[in-house]
Parts: structure tokens; C-alpha cells; sequence
């Protein structure tokens, strides 16, 4: 049997180019990493001996030659490709253990030109590896499959033909990906791809009879230290696909309030954010996680339930104690999904194991700041396609020239609108979105118009269940609106209002400030109208600000 290397990372190499020749390999190495087997002692035949040719053309060429491809790409169970080979003196390759040059590593290298970007786009490399694919050698591209495919060779190569089938999947999904980021360099937005390899499975999609759901990643160089990737799952049920899915959310709206508070406020607070279905039903910022915890909790003590709940510090037992028990019946725990932090206590791992909560942490989540924000692009499969956009990565300024204020804004009403702006913008448009001192107190997504989306984020400040009557085979719904938890509130709306009766419902709930955006044919009268009923207003240019968000 015959094995080809050639790699670029001579990590490792010697222990499995030793490992080959225990098994009865026979070894052929190119360049340096023939030399490097050769130092440790083991024999090894340089590809150069076996075409006749060395390096040529700065090394440019090395690999690519019929002495060394027709050892790879003969069919093995053809004899009048063996009988070539015997005829030609060129060994069979068995196996093929190849890497490529770190391109994606040098694009993404401050000090990298645009000549040595190109040298490091790799040709024989990837040559080899789609050709051992298509042969069905055993074909290996990372590091992590070598020890593994010794110990299955030790094993007698069980299942042979389905363990080649995934090496070659593997390699064949290696050389696609290599050239994604040249793609993106050379050609900007003109084209666009993504390829990632499965992560991990999920418990299943967003309906149970969804099962092949997964989580592919594609986090090699600069990881994302918020990729999910990089989130650790410590306890309880597996993860399913709206789990992710709110999890990407959070961060959207946790690293917004992070952005925004410290562009405005020069400080992140602690923050604590909850969402059902990927929406914000629940955020606050305190001094102490604690603290946003219970708030969070207290603007909408119904919608939480079932939700996951993200802070931006660790998960200790009096956070654990208030997300279990806070406003519960006595004997009765809160019903979550899960908490996702930045780490975990002993004490609120027991605590939060009785109810067997999924519990997921990450390091990053204790520094968010403005440049946690994620700036990659957005991709959203569609029928047919994709549809592709900048991520929206906008912090409102408040003391930026653009902003438009009528009457006087507090420091409160400043901070609570930042607050609003952080959950409303990143909540599926239309939202209009309440905050006082520092807590959601409703948040009213997904709507057709303004006045529906008032109305909503007023209901959610109920304190109640809504009563239901009957007369004369009719239903009445009567929802009982806290005034006391509304007063003195600040509302966020993701786009204009194009006239005053939106905002005029919010006045009249007891909203006292209000932050959005102009560009409407109606800015005059919203502005009369509110500055009639006593409430101040903040506006931007609607299409520097807006805040649609429809996923």
C-alpha cells in the first residue's frame, strides 16, 4: 500500500506518517514534508525523485504532474489502469493525506498584499484531494481524521466503502469551502456563498416532525468568540432549532443594548433579556444581574414563560433563585427554556438542574460592548435563492446633530429610550416597544400598522388575565391596563408614524416621551399633537435609523 502527504502544517505529520508505516505503508512526501518525515527516520520517497522534476516556477508547481495524479485518479478496478501504471512505473495511492495554504489565514491578515494573497491560493493541494475523493482513496484534509483512520486501519477497515464515502464527503466540502473567501475577496458583493460542516444535530426543527435539523458552523479564523459555536451547552436537554434561533436573537438584542449604552452612557450595566419565539417579552438593566433578572422578569411575568433568558455575567444562585421562583406560587417553579450567561455557579447548577433547564455559557457574554456587535453579513434562504444583506449594526446617538428633540428629555427618559430602541430594533417590525426605568413593560411586535402595534405593547402591560364575557352569544374581551405601570413610561417605534393617532394612543396610556424617526408627509402633526399632550420627542432620519426586522 502507498500513502501520498504533502501538507502545509507539519503539526502531527511524524506520529501518522509513523503510524502509516506500521501499518505496512509505503511512503511518498513532497518538499518539506519529505524532509521533515525523513529527519524523524523514517523512509520516505520525495515525489520529486518519483516525476524526476523538483519545485518549479517559485514552487508554484510541485504536485501537479501525471506521475503523481495517476497514482491517484486510476480507477483501482480497472486492470488496464493498473496495467498503465505498472507500464508508467507509478505507484497506486492508497491513501491521501493533504492540506492546503492558509488563504482564508492571509486574506484575513492586516499586513497581507494582494500578491501574497494570491500566492497562498493553493492549486495542487486541492488537485489531489477532489481526485483521492473521486477515486475513493482514503482521502484525509484535517488533522482530527488521522488517528481516527489509524485505529480504523488497526481495526481491519470496517465498513470501508461508507467510511471513504465520508472522508470524501469531507474532502470534497474542505476544497469547496478553501475558495469561498477568495470569492468574496476578489468579487465583493457580485457573488455569494456560505458552506459550513455540521456542527452538531438539534433535538429537531421547529416542529418535532422537522427531525433532520442541525447546526452547521464555519468559525476557523478570527473565530467569533459570539459564535454559537462557541457557546457551551452544560446542562439539560439537547438543543433544539428555535433554541439557536433565540439564542442568535438574544445577542442581537443583548450586544444593541451593550452598543448603546455605552455609546451614550460610556458604561455597559448589568442586563438581562428574555424572548419567546425570538423576540424580546422581557429586558431590563440594573446594577446587579440580580436585580435586571427580576425586573425582567416583572414586565411581562406571563410571556417569559417557556422563553430563554440571557445575561451579560454569570449565572449565580440569586439570579438561579429569582429566574425559578420570582412572583411564582408558593411550591411552584417558573417554566424556562433555558439561560444562557457568561458562566455558571455550583450553587444555581444544582438549583437550576431541578427543573432541568438547559443551561448554555460563554466568556465573550460578560464583555459586550459596542464592538460585539455582529458585522457579518445576513443570508436568508428563500425559494429559488437567497436573499443577502449587511447585518444591522446602526447604535443610536442621542446627542448626535441629526437628532430632532421637542421638549425636555431626561437622563431616565434618555436611558429608557436607548433601552426601547435595543429590544424594538431588533424585534420583528412593526414593533412599538415600552420601557420605564430601565425595564420592558411591553413590547408589541409583528404588526400590520402603528396603531396595532401601540395597542398591543400598551396590552402587555396588563396586570391581569383579560376578561372574557358573553351577552346575546357574543364574545367581549376587556383587557384591564395598568395606568400606574404605564405612566411616566418611554416608547420606541421602528419607523415613522405617518399620522398622529399612533402616537396619540400612547399619549394617552401615559407614555411621556417618545423616540423614533422622521421623513413622514406627518411629522408636523405628530409633533403638534404630542407637543399638545405634553409629550417630548427624539427623531432621526428615518433612513439612517430604522429598525426593520422581519426574521
Amino acid at each position: 500500500m502507498n500513502a501520498l502527504l504533502s501538507v502545509y502544517n507539519k503539526e502531527g505529520i511524524v506520529e501518522f506518517a509513523k503510524g502509516l508505516v506500521a501499518e505496512g505503508f509505503k511512503l511518498y512526501a513532497s518538499g518539506g514534508t519529505c524532509k521533515v518525515i525523513a529527519e524523524a527516520g523514517l523512509p520516505v520517497n520525495d515525489v520529486a525523485d518519483l516525476t524526476g522534476f523538483g519545485a518549479i516556477l517559485d514552487h508554484r508547481v510541485v504536485t501537479l504532474h501525471p506521475k503523481v495524479h495517476g497514482g491517484i485518479l486510476a480507477n483501482a478496478d480497472k486492470p488496464d489502469h493498473l496495467k498503465t501504471l505498472k507500464d508508467m512505473d507509478i505507484p497506486l495511492f492508497d491513501l491521501v493525506c493533504v492540506d492546503m495554504y492558509p488563504l482564508e489565514a492571509e486574506i484575513a491578515d492586516p499586513k497581507s498584499t494582494a500578491q501574497s494573497i494570491i500566492e497562498k491560493i493553493d492549486i495542487g493541494g486541492p488537485t489531489m484531494i477532489n481526485g483521492a475523493a473521486k477515486s475513493g482513496r482514503i482521502v484525509l484534509t484535517v488533522p482530527e481524521q488521522r488517528q481516527a483512520t489509524l485505529d480504523w486501519l488497526k481495526a481491519g477497515k470496517p465498513d470501508e466503502k461508507a467510511y471513504k464515502a465520508q472522508l470524501a464527503a469531507r474532502a470534497f466540502y474542505e476544497t469547496n469551502r478553501y475558495y469561498q473567501p477568495i470569492v468574496r475577496h476578489m468579487n465583493g458583493d457580485d457573488v455569494s456563498a456560505f458552506i459550513a460542516y455540521k456542527d452538531s444535530p438539534t433535538k429537531y426543527g421547529e416542529n418535532p416532525q422537522q427531525a433532520e435539523a442541525a447546526f452547521y458552523a464555519d468559525n476557523r479564523v478570527n473565530p467569533d468568540p459570539l459564535g454559537l459555536d462557541q457557546f457551551e451547552h452544560v446542562q439539560g436537554m439537547a438543543k433544539s432549532y428555535v433554541n439557536m434561533t433565540d439564542v442568535d436573537r438574544l445577542l442581537q438584542t443583548a450586544t444593541h443594548i451593550a452598543a448603546g449604552f455605552e455609546r451614550n452612557f460610556s458604561k455597559v450595566p448589568a442586563l438581562a433579556v428574555g424572548v419567546k419565539h425570538g423576540n424580546a417579552c422581557g429586558a431590563a438593566v440594573a446594577k446587579t444581574h440580580a436585580e435586571a433578572a427580576r425586573l425582567m422578569l416583572e414586565g411581562d411575568d406571563r410571556a417569559i414563560f417557556g422563553g430563554v433568558v440571557m445575561l451579560n455575567g454569570e449565572i449565580d444562585e440569586a439570579v438561579a433563585k429569582i429566574l425559578m421562583t420570582h412572583n411564582m406560587p408558593e411550591g411552584r417553579k417558573r417554566i424556562l427554556d433555558g439561560v444562557v450567561g457568561s458562566s455558571v455557579s455550583k450553587a444555581a447548577l444544582e438549583l437550576l438542574s431541578r427543573a432541568k433547564l438547559r443551561v448554555i455559557v460563554n466568556p465573550a457574554l460578560a464583555d459586550l460592548n459596542e464592538s460585539s456587535l455582529d458585522t457579518k453579513r445576513r443570508l436568508r434562504p428563500v425559494r429559488g435563492g437567497s436573499l443577502e444583506q449587511p447585518n444591522y449594526t446602526f447604535v443610536h446617538d442621542l446627542k448626535a446633530d441629526h437628532m430632532e428633540i421637542t421638549g425636555r428629555v431626561t437622563e431616565q427618559q434618555r436611558r429608557d429610550a436607548i433601552l426601547a430602541w435595543a429590544v424594538g430594533s431588533t424585534s420583528n417590525s412593526n414593533t412599538i416597544t415600552l420601557v420605564k426605568n430601565g425595564q420592558l413593560i411591553g413590547n408589541g411586535v409583528g404588526q400590520q400598522d402603528r396603531i396595532g402595534a401601540g395597542q398591543l405593547a400598551i396590552s402587555r402591560t396588563t396586570t391581569n388575565l383579560p376578561e372574557i364575557t358573553t351577552k346575546d352569544d357574543s364574545l367581549t374581551l376587556k383587557i384591564s391596563v395598568s395606568k400606574s405601570k404605564l405612566a411616566g413610561a418611554v416608547a420606541y417605534s421602528d419607523s415613522f408614524f405617518p399620522f398622529p393617532d399612533g402616537p396619540t394612543i400612547l399619549a394617552e396610556a401615559g407614555v411621556t416621551a417618545i423616540l423614533t424617526s422622521n421623513g413622514s408627509m406627518g411629522d408636523e402633526a405628530v409633533k403638534t399633537a404630542l407637543t399638545k399632550a405634553g409629550v417630548s420627542l427624539m427623531m432621526a432620519p428615518d433612513k439612517a435609523v430604522r429598525g426593520f426586522y422581519s426574521h
